[in-house]
């Protein structure tokens, strides 16, 4: 790995370390019996989340691209400093989204929710906090147009990637026999594609096999 690309790299991963703290503290809330009956099933949870995946995890998904895209297309990356401040625009804007979740899921609004036409006084006060949402959203989408653009002007960089060898983690002890299938990434691609039908296929099914009308549940409970 290549100086400039480890220092994305290794900011990517102290900026979703920094996500994933955030979102810990959440998650203890979420862990504790009484408190978790508080927060239970209001925009407290979505926040979490968020910080969890939408940060932690997606912030690794954009280093890991920012690594491979090089190596793909055997050209230089376009801008290192552009990855940066897309990495930073990310994490800011997802802070900026899911603090103002954490505020209005303490005061008690529905996880999910289309409308609230009950108690004006108390949604009047979570006014400013969707109000913020909505910035930390236009915030993260830029970010995402600046991954996008960032990798796609790398195509038509005239500048060549100095290692297009791609670095695997080298075991401890060296491996007497492998076999050539555990390697192989078309076997393991296959492999997730038929866990997402087995975990995703059947629910999503029941929106088409079953009557979606309220109150009518196929199975007892």
């Amino acid at each position: 790995m290549t100086g400039l690309s480890l220092s994305v790299f290794v900011l990517a991963t102290g900026l979703a370390m920094l996500m994933l703290t955030f979102g810990g503290f959440g998650g203890v809330i979420n862990a504790s019996y009484s408190m978790n009956a508080m927060v239970h099933n209001t925009q407290w949870v979505t926040g979490h989340f968020h910080l969890i995946f939408g940060g932690t995890t997606v912030m690794m998904y954009f280093a890991i691209a920012y690594y491979l895209w090089p190596k793909m297309t055997g050209k230089e990356l376009f801008s290192v400093s552009l990855a940066r401040k897309q990495l930073w625009l990310w994490f800011i804007g997802m802070i900026v989204l899911t603090l103002p979740w954490h505020q209005i899921g303490i005061t008690g609004q529905p996880r999910r929710i289309s409308s609230t036409p009950y108690d004006p006084e108390l949604t009047q006060m979570w006014g400013t906090s969707e109000f913020l949402m909505i910035v930390g959203g236009v915030i993260l989408f830029i970010s995402a147009l600046m991954l996008v653009i960032n990798l796609l002007r790398t195509h038509g960089n005239p500048i060549p990637e100095s290692v297009l060898e791609v670095e695997y983690a080298q075991p401890v002890h060296s491996t007497a026999r492998m076999p050539h299938l555990m390697n192989s990434f078309t076997f393991w691609f296959w492999l997730v594609v038929v866990y997402m039908i087995a975990s995703y296929g059947y629910p999503i099914l029941q929106f088409f096999l079953f009557d979606q009308s309220f109150g009518t549940v196929p199975w007892s409970i």
